[in-house]
């Protein structure tokens, strides 16, 4: 566990979700509305982050916002506006659409997911390379300390 804990709060509600981090584990939440139980969802959550050690801490925060509701509502709207009509040829259109935008938001979520990922990896490759300079460092030390030693106890046995 770490020190660093989350708290998200409903607009004029208590809180509603309190967690604590644990090292390199996402917290993930779905339904916030529906854990909220409030009778008017609509206005500004809050997100808190709560630092209580003496050390900074990164928090890396992505937030996807998701209404199948509304989606699923505006689209029976318009079916039943329309259904008269449009043609079956039509309404596979207007599928259609629906599904590539779908798939466009999923395919912008992937592009921010894998610029995340490369900044992990990129992060992960600069402390790789830093332990690995240090680690050769070391190493050239203890030679050097290795052969004036060995030098300076031929030197005194007489042997060199």
């Amino acid at each position: 566990r770490t020190a660093v804990s989350l708290r998200v709060q409903a607009p004029r509600q208590p809180i509603i979700v309190r967690r604590q981090f644990k090292w390199y584990d996402p917290i993930i939440l779905r339904d916030v509305v529906a854990i909220s139980k409030a009778e008017n969802p609509l206005g500004g959550y809050s997100i808190c982050f709560d630092n209580n050690s003496d050390k900074e801490v990164q928090v890396l925060m992505d937030v996807v916002l998701v209404s199948d509701k509304g989606e699923a509502g505006a689209a029976k709207k318009k079916k039943g506006l329309q259904k008269e009509h449009l043609t079956p040829l039509e309404r596979n259109f207007q599928e259609s659409i629906g599904a590539a935008h779908k798939i466009l938001n999923e395919m912008h979520y992937m592009e921010r997911r894998e610029a995340r990922m490369r900044h992990t990896a990129e992060s992960t490759n600069k402390r790789i390379r830093f332990f690995s300079y240090v680690s050769v460092a070391i190493l050239l030390g203890v030679t050097y300390v290795q052969v004036t030693y060995l030098r300076s106890y031929f030197k005194k046995k007489k042997l060199l």
